[in-house]
């Protein structure tokens, strides 16, 4: 695969003024040398072009060896909204073709869902719903109430959804839903830190939180400021978004000889986007596979 950009200028409805991709400039160099793949301990992830005129690389989003995702944990676009309109046809066609291939298959949003794309999702019983819920309104271009929403609607569509606090600013992200998302019915929620860049992210956050993050060279932080309290004040275990990928018994389930040739295959297309180890991102792929 061949195409390469500068992420930041493709666009995200979101527009996180955190963004890891476009505002962390160790992140935003791996990403705009490979964008089809990205892989972690938890998921693998196909992502369609950024710049969907670009025929080419539409073109090579199309032709990429599907059967590569055979019993893996597979995620829609790491690198924009995946239900942003503009990804809707890729949307249908990594759900129709890559869900009978994968053990499930996903997708992690900030994004308004319609009841539209809640009916289609609702017919693929591997998938697994993730929503971002930060308590950061005034710095994302979308809202916790909007986030509740999804998160309400995927009980009444049937559909299995998790939350996942990410990232989780000291002194400015709000937890006050964390009731709200009790009362619909979440008992688990993930956690997670802060990649800082000085240079992109002094000018919004107040001196107060910045105190948390100056000098860890854009390490992802997760001070303990009160937060692990607050959850437990309101009745939530912390679970990772890895261990709740695997909770239930999913097939297909591959050998270990076949786990290994597909893992290997898809590292010439991938992004390792995990701060763990390289060694430890590809152990993980081959066994969730097994």
């Amino acid at each position: 695969m061949s195409f390469q950009y500068d992420i930041a200028k493709a666009g995200c409805p979101i527009d996180c003024k955190y963004c890891v991709i476009t505002k962390v400039d160790s992140r935003r160099d791996l990403w705009n040398k490979h964008t089809i793949i990205g892989i972690n301990k938890a998921v693998t992830i196909l992502n369609p072009p950024p710049d969907m005129n670009d025929e080419q690389a539409v073109k090579e989003f199309y032709a990429f060896p599907l059967d590569l995702f055979e019993g893996d944990y597979v995620g829609f676009n790491a690198i924009s909204d995946p239900f942003w309109g503009i990804y809707e046809k890729e949307l249908d066609y990594f759900l129709e073709n890559v869900s009978p291939r994968a053990k499930l298959i996903t997708c992690v949003t900030k994004f308004p869902i319609s009841d539209k794309t809640f009916e289609k999702l609702a017919k693929y019983k591997n998938f697994r719903l993730i929503v971002s819920i930060t308590g950061l309104d005034s710095i994302e271009k979308s809202n916790t109430q909007s986030r509740l929403l999804n998160l309400r609607k995927a009980k009444e569509y049937g559909i299995e959804a998790f939350p996942i606090c990410h990232p989780y600013i000291a002194g400015m992200s709000d937890l006050s839903f964390l009731s709200e998302l009790k009362s619909i019915g979440y008992d688990y929620i993930d956690v997670k830190g802060l990649r800082y860049n000085h240079q992109n992210m002094s000018s919004w956050m107040p001196k107060t939180s910045q105190k948390y993050y100056i000098g860890t060279n854009e390490n992802e932080i997760l001070p303990e400021d009160g937060w692990r309290e607050k959850l437990i004040q309101e009745g939530f275990k912390l679970k990772s978004l890895k261990s709740w990928y695997r909770k239930d018994n999913l097939t297909p389930k591959l050998t270990l000889e076949d786990a290994k040739e597909k893992v290997q295959q898809i590292l010439k297309f991938a992004n390792i986007t995990s701060s763990d180890t390289d060694q430890a991102v590809i152990d993980a792929a081959i066994q969730r596979r097994l």
